[in-house]
C-alpha cells in the first residue's frame, strides 16, 4: 500500500485526510502545515503520494512540489487549489495531478486505488 503525505494549513482538512484515510487503510507517513515542514518531512519520512494545499505559508504548494520532485522524482504529487488556475504552472512538471476543492474524499480514495506500488523505497509499510 501507499503512504501518504499531506500538507495544508487548515487544520480541519488535516484531520479529515488523517480520518478518512486512516478509515480507508492508506498509511500516513507525514502531515505538514506548509510547504517548508511538507519537504522537511519528506526527506525525513519519504511519501509515495503528496497531497499539497497551493496556499499555504513559507512555501506554497507549487514550490514545494518542485522541491519534492527534485529530489523524489518519482513521488506523486496531487496540488490542492481553491480555484486558482494552475495547469500553465504545472505543464512541465511530471507527476502532478491538480485537485479542486472542495473535493469527495470517496473519489479520493477511489483515485488511490489506482495507486498500488510504492514508488518510494525508503518508506516502510
Amino acid at each position: 500500500m501507499v503512504a501518504l503525505g499531506i500538507a495544508d494549513d487548515e487544520p480541519d482538512i488535516l484531520r479529515l485526510f488523517n480520518i478518512m484515510m486512516g478509515k480507508s487503510g492508506y498509511p500516513i507517513a507525514y502531515m505538514a502545515h506548509d510547504g517548508e515542514e511538507a519537504v522537511d518531512r519528506q526527506r525525513k519520512t519519504p511519501a509515495d503520494i503528496v497531497f499539497l494545499d497551493y496556499c499555504m505559508p513559507f512555501m506554497d504548494g507549487l514550490a514545494a512540489s518542485k522541491k519534492i520532485l527534485s529530489e523524489f522524482p518519482d513521488t506523486y504529487i496531487f496540488l490542492m487549489t481553491g480555484g486558482e488556475d494552475l495547469k500553465d504552472k504545472v505543464k512541465d512538471l511530471s507527476h502532478i495531478t491538480i485537485l479542486k476543492k472542495p473535493f469527495a474524499f470517496r473519489a479520493i480514495v477511489e483515485l488511490l486505488k489506482s495507486y498500488k506500488t510504492p514508488v518510494n523505497k525508503q518508506y516502510k509499510d
